[in-house]
């Protein structure tokens, strides 16, 4: 290209381009899920998607929901816990403390063992189809919620919300922690479905 003013010619020198970034900054991170929780506050979009994806599936795969199961994991927060003198409020007042013990009989030995885990934060809780490892219900709570009540509340809404997805299944399962008298009535006796799910005592 040449230059008006001097007659000479000049190469034009593009600009150097920024670093493409692996991964977002934490920065963005912390403000995409902040607009996703302000949307679910005031909307449910997240909830709603989840709806929705599962009679998409269910309308596409006719075997889709016939095999169920109830999981969950933990999810600590970032925040320590520890209460401020002048609040009297953890730096995440939505969080608090879970406990979590599980105990058995090791098969070598014979020897009776037990583990505890506390840790503050929440519960993540699933519902998904065992066979396509999909979720279709999910809820979040304290780390200090019963799983128990939690279990049967998703239920009751999952099968409330879709109640063709109550007519398709044929089994539920879960880990034998959440084994339950008053569970495996409710699966068996309102919706006819095989709960699948280990009796505590038993020795495996």
């Amino acid at each position: 290209m040449t230059d008006p003013e001097t007659g000479l010619a000049r190469i034009e020198v593009p600009p150097t381009p920024e670093p493409v970034r692996a991964v977002p900054s934490s920065w963005n991170v912390s403000r995409f899920l902040a607009k996703v929780i302000e949307l679910e506050e005031s909307l449910g979009m997240i909830s709603e998607m989840a709806v929705i994806l599962r009679e998409q599936l269910m309308a596409v795969l006719p075997d889709f929901g016939q095999h169920l199961g109830f999981d969950g994991t933990d999810i600590a927060s970032h925040s320590t816990g520890q209460k401020a003198r002048t609040s009297a409020q953890a730096s995440d007042p939505d969080a608090d403390w879970g406990h979590h013990e599980t105990q058995g009989v090791d098969a070598a030995t014979g020897k009776a063992w037990k583990k505890i885990k506390r840790w503050f934060g929440y519960g993540l809780h699933l519902i998904a189809d065992t066979q396509y490892e999909i979720p279709v219900a999910f809820e979040l709570t304290p780390a200090s919620v019963s799983e128990q009540p939690t279990l049967r509340a998703m239920i009751r809404d999952l099968f409330s919300e879709t109640p063709a997805l109550a007519e398709r299944c044929r089994d539920f399962s879960a880990d034998r922690g959440l084994d339950s008298a008053e569970t495996k009535a409710m699966l068996w006796d309102q919706y006819a479905i095989r709960p699948l799910i280990d009796t505590r005592g038993a020795v495996a």
